[in-house]
């Protein structure tokens, strides 16, 4: 019974539905011979099936998660300072902690967890930054505002303050690297950007140690998944970061950030 229960709430979804409306709407157009009014419908739900109802979105993620491997303790031990990028939240004036976490936010969790066991002496935050009313709230700010309320820390905190993208992050803590003299920097991202962020660093002058967190590929999570199901809306998100990194590499690269 809880199966079929659980079968039954998943076709009432407005994307299950959706699909199947769609694919009633094509075979009749196809049962018809209707084949010029079918194509663009086809096209559609053939788009919507392979993104949603396999795990082609997982597999494409998976092959930027997985360029780096977690390091041994010994690649991070001796570091000067942890870099966390930004997307892991958004300030928010209503939120009790002034912040709100999103997707991203093992990023900070991740971090937070290594400056606290002293992995490195400073913590370096950078992040975006969200307009409200006229007024801009930075992301690293934000943070950096949570973590006052906390005075008995083992570690310094600083903000990048407001960050247009990656390259930015890179080149203020290559500034800050060359006033500072440091020479190990512990980079914390999601998996899937870490390629790109890595070779940005690198660019700019900053090698980096690499520490990927927030995997989102079904292939890196616990529990057996299959490679045909009823569609899933999480894979949109997870096409989404794929896309996302494919395009910004390429754009990095005819920009010479790579």
């Amino acid at each position: 019974m809880e199966t079929l229960l659980r079968w039954f709430f998943t076709l009432i979804q407005p994307l299950t539905l959706v699909w199947l409306l769609l694919g009633i709407w094509v075979a009749r157009m196809v049962w018809m011979r209707l084949w010029r009014w079918a194509a663009l419908p086809t096209l559609a739900w053939l788009l919507l099936t392979v993104i949603t109802c396999t795990s082609l979105a997982s597999w494409l993620l998976a092959g930027l998660e997985n360029r780096y491997a977690l390091p041994a303790p010994a690649d991070v031990e001796g570091a000067d300072v942890i870099v966390c990028l930004g997307g892991g939240i958004q300030p928010s004036l209503t939120e009790p902690m002034g912040l709100h976490l999103v997707r991203g936010a093992d990023r900070l969790a991740t971090a937070l967890s290594m400056a606290a066991s002293g992995m490195a002496p400073i913590l370096v935050i950078g992040g975006g930054g969200y307009k409200q009313d006229g007024q801009m709230h930075s992301e690293a700010d934000a943070i950096l505002d949570f973590l006052k309320r906390f005075p008995d820390q083992s570690f310094e905190s600083i903000s990048l303050g407001t960050c247009a993208n990656t390259r930015d992050e890179a080149l203020k803590v290559a500034k800050l690297a060359r006033d500072r003299e440091w020479k190990k920097v512990v980079l914390v991202t999601s998996a899937s950007h870490m390629p790109r962020s890595v070779a940005t660093f690198a660019k700019a002058g900053v090698p980096v140690v690499p520490v990927p967190c927030h995997y989102m590929s079904s292939y890196n999570q616990i529990g057996e998944g299959s490679w045909l199901h009823l569609p899933y809306r999480g894979s949109f998100d997870l096409f989404d970061s794929w896309f996302h990194e494919t395009i910004g590499t390429w754009i990095y690269r005819w920009r010479g950030w790579l």
